[in-house]
């Protein structure tokens, strides 16, 4: 039987549940809504009434997704997990979007205990239809979680936070971090800029501070067969590109029929280091 990690967002004190409630010894409570999902994002962690992936965003990365496009890396992370982690384990989706990769971690792993957390409310209304996952709408930098409460994360192009991270791992657990590599999408990336300059991989290692160990990196490509206008824009619509179109590159891809493309990845594997000692 699973102890809930969830704590109040207000007080820190721990959530129990209460039928369809959340609430703490403080009486803060949190209704969880009938699609299953709870809502523990306060007003003052929002920088806008609707913050990350709007409702066409969020639409366009499930078709994308269920259409098996990202596939071999969804099955490469759960991979990775069921090797290093106990059967059991409880894991961490920061920044989970609509739910594709948490479900397939849990579905590949049915002993663990899956969370799943995004600030977008309409990306968890999403990922709700995924069941046996506790899915949460919140912040990943103020992640309502209790202290060292998980055995790792899972962070696939989202937002990483060291301390937050380094608060509810335990001791030894683990960081999959997922980034693009340098020639990730080139295709698509020439079809949007004149001039294409590879991404700077260089900082991904700094995303994480001294308190974490890098144990394992390795490279992920994959050819990428996108066969209609469609597909192409719902990938764009996954990029920071899609806010930097100009006209020009937006007409080339409305008269783009098909794509032919290649997916480039890092895959990380950190680990969180002991505490050091108390000097005697």
């Amino acid at each position: 039987m699973f102890t809930s990690p969830y704590i109040c967002p207000v007080c820190d004190l721990p959530l129990q549940s209460h039928r369809s409630t959340l609430r703490c010894a403080a009486e803060h409570s949190f209704d969880r809504h009938k699609k299953g999902y709870i809502n523990l994002l306060l007003a003052q962690n929002k920088k806008s009434t609707a913050p990350g992936d709007d409702v066409m965003m969020v639409q366009s990365r499930r078709r994308f997704l269920e259409a098996g496009h990202y596939q071999t890396l969804a099955e490469r992370i759960s991979a990775q997990l069921a090797a290093q982690l106990p059967a059991d384990a409880r894991v961490w989706d920061a920044g989970c979007g609509e739910g594709y990769y948490t479900q397939k971690v849990a579905q590949a792993n049915p002993g663990f205990d899956c969370y799943g957390l995004d600030i977008s409310k309409p990306a968890i209304v999403a990922a709700s239809k995924y069941k046996n996952i506790q899915w949460s709408v919140a912040s990943s930098t103020h992640a309502p979680y209790a202290d060292a409460s998980f055995d790792a994360i899972v962070s696939v192009f989202s937002r990483v936070d060291s301390e937050a991270f380094h608060r509810v791992l335990k001791s030894g657990g683990a960081v999959c971090m997922v980034t693009p590599d340098f020639d990730h999408l080139m295709a698509l990336r020439q079809l949007i800029y004149q001039q294409v300059r590879p991404y700077d991989v260089s900082k991904h290692q700094t995303y994480l501070d001294d308190r974490f160990e890098l144990v394992h990196d390795e490279r992920l490509t994959f050819a990428l067969d996108l066969p209609n206008n469609q597909a192409i824009f719902d990938l764009l619509g996954m990029t920071p590109h899609a806010h930097r179109l100009s006209h020009e590159a937006q007409d080339r891809l409305k008269q783009t029929p098909a794509l032919q493309d290649r997916a480039c990845f890092k895959l990380y594997w950190l680990v969180k280091k002991p505490a050091a000692e108390a000097p005697l």
